[in-house]
C-alpha cells in the first residue's frame, strides 16, 4: 500500500471493527424488470437492501467533509472524516459480500440538507443514522444465514454510536431520548421495505423491485 493510502493504526481498528465476520452470498439474482433495479430475494435482497443505505450513508459524509459546516472545530472535522471512512467501509464491506448480486450504484440526492450549515447537517445526521439503526435492527432477525446476523449486528453497533455522537454534539446527552429508544430501552426497530421506503423518498433517485425484500 503506497503512503497515499497509508492507514494509521487507530484508524484501521475504528474501520475494522464494524465489519468483521462475514458469511458466503448466496447465487446471483436476476432482474426482473426494465426499469426498478431488482434487489433480489431472501438473504440476498437484505444485503442489497444495506448496501443501499450504506451508500447513501457514504455519499452524505463524502459531501459533508468537502463542505463542511462553519464553526466546525478541529476535533469534529477529524470524527467526522472517522464517520465517513467507516461508512465507505460499510458499503465496501456489502459490495463485496454480495459479488456479482450487488446492485450498480445508485442515484442519490440530499434534499433539503445544507452542509454548510451546522442545524441541518447535524439534525440531517441523526436523522440518517437513526433510521438506519432500526433498519438493521429489523433486517437482522429475516437472515436465515446466521453469519450474516453477525455482521449486520456488528455494523450496527458502529451506526448507533454514530447516532449518539451526532445527537450530543447537537444537544447535550439527547443521544438516548424517547425519539430513538423504545419502552424497553432499546434502539427503534422497523421492518426493510419501511426504512427502504423512507431512503427512497428522502434520498435516492434510484428505484427498486424490492417486492422479494423479505419483513
Amino acid at each position: 500500500m503506497d503512503k497515499s493510502h497509508d492507514v494509521s493504526r487507530r484508524r484501521f481498528f475504528q474501520l475494522a471493527g464494524g465489519i468483521a465476520g462475514a458469511g458466503v452470498l448466496l447465487s446471483a439474482c436476476k432482474r426482473s424488470g426494465p426499469t426498478d433495479v431488482y434487489i433480489g430475494s431472501g438473504d440476498t435482497a437484505l444485503l442489497n437492501y444495506l448496501y443501499i443505505l450504506e451508500q447513501v450513508e457514504a455519499a452524505f459524509y463524502t459531501q459533508a467533509v468537502t463542505t463542511n459546516y462553519y464553526g466546525i472545530t478541529a476535533s469534529e472535522l477529524q470524527l467526522l472524516t472517522d464517520v465517513r471512512d467507516q461508512e465507505i467501509a460499510h458499503r465496501e464491506f456489502l459490495k463485496t459480500l454480495l459479488g456479482t448480486s450487488a446492485i450498480p450504484a445508485i442515484n442519490i440526492a440530499f434534499k433539503g440538507v445544507t452542509f454548510a450549515d451546522r442545524t441541518s447537517f447535524l439534525t440531517n445526521a441523526a436523522q440518517l443514522e437513526d433510521l438506519v439503526v432500526s433498519g438493521m435492527n429489523g433486517a437482522a432477525p429475516l437472515f436465515t444465514d446466521t453469519d450474516y446476523v453477525t455482521s449486520v449486528s456488528k455494523m450496527v453497533t458502529v451506526e448507533a454510536r454514530h447516532s449518539a455522537y451526532f445527537r450530543d454534539v447537537y444537544s447535550y446527552n439527547s443521544f438516548a431520548d424517547s425519539t430513538v429508544i423504545n419502552s424497553n430501552g432499546l434502539d427503534q426497530n422497523n421492518t426493510p421495505s419501511y426504512v427502504l421506503g423512507m431512503a427512497e423518498n428522502n434520498y435516492i433517485l434510484t428505484r427498486f423491485d424490492s417486492r422479494l425484500l423479505p419483513n
